[in-house]
């Protein structure tokens, strides 16, 4: 078992056939957050969508749990499941999650397929500053993050607000506590050019122009060697969620050849 992770991470598949998806999500979301990639890949792909430790059903990590710690305990959930190699899709807390995934097993990492995400040197303090919200104001900052994902536009979607209200009916008592706990894990990891580089798949980001991760995706595509970048225009943090029907297009372009 990964450290710090005291039990099997939960995971819902969708798909017979086809290489493997594995999909990681954001903070605080859990793996809903991919709804429409797993139903609509699943056609093609043996989808695994997996809640991280301390979201959803998967059990809440220990003190001190790291971003190595998450991502083994993602591959041992693939494991369970398939040995096979895996075409990996994160968003945001996820994209961090795929990349060091990526860097543990080079051999079993097609492609890599990221949203919500560009090049921060300020990942501390934006994670410190989350921490102390959740101190001072409690679980139920998570809808408002949730919903801070998305554009001004879309927050007020009957749909966008149903997926919110649906992720805060999960809560239970140590759901603040795993929040806090990768907001701190987050906040320690360091994602440096010398360890993106190891990144041996090749990898597209997915970005919406509305993101405010959005200006700093160029200097994380130089990072990451044989790496792509798509707009999506309009969309925002959660573009996977917000457009789906785009962001799978562009998916499907950076994979079509690894389908069989």
């Amino acid at each position: 078992m990964a450290n710090r992770i005291p039990h099997p991470l939960h995971v819902e598949r969708q798909g017979l056939t086809g290489r493997p998806m594995a999909f990681m999500h954001s903070t605080p979301d859990d793996l809903r957050f991919w709804m429409f990639q797993t139903a609509h890949f699943s056609a093609w792909y043996r989808c695994i969508a997996i809640d991280a430790a301390g979201f959803g059903r998967s059990p809440v990590a220990e003190p001190g749990v790291s971003m190595d710690d998450q991502a083994q305990a993602h591959w041992e959930a693939i494991d369970r499941i398939t040995p096979d190699p895996v075409i990996l899709h994160g968003n945001s807390m996820g994209s961090l999650t795929a990349r060091i995934m990526a860097v543990q097993r080079p051999e079993r990492t097609l492609a890599i397929i990221l949203s919500g995400v560009g090049h921060s040197n300020n990942m501390r303090e934006i994670q410190d500053r989350w921490k102390k919200r959740y101190l001072e104001e409690g679980i139920a900052l998570r809808n408002f993050q949730v919903l801070d994902h998305f554009t001004d536009r879309m927050k007020k979607d009957p749909l966008v607000l149903h997926y919110a209200r649906m992720v805060d009916e999960l809560n239970n008592p140590s759901t603040l506590q795993g929040i806090i706990a990768m907001n701190e894990a987050l906040a320690e990891f360091d994602m440096s050019a010398q360890y993106m580089a190891q990144i041996q798949a090749p990898t597209l980001i997915v970005t919406g122009t509305e993101d405010r991760s959005h200006p700093s995706v160029a200097d994380l595509q130089k990072l990451i060697k044989d790496c792509e970048v798509r707009n999506m225009e309009g969309a925002g943090h959660a573009n996977n969620f917000e457009m789906p029907w785009e962001y799978d297009r562009r998916s499907e372009e950076h994979t079509s050849e690894l389908q069989s």
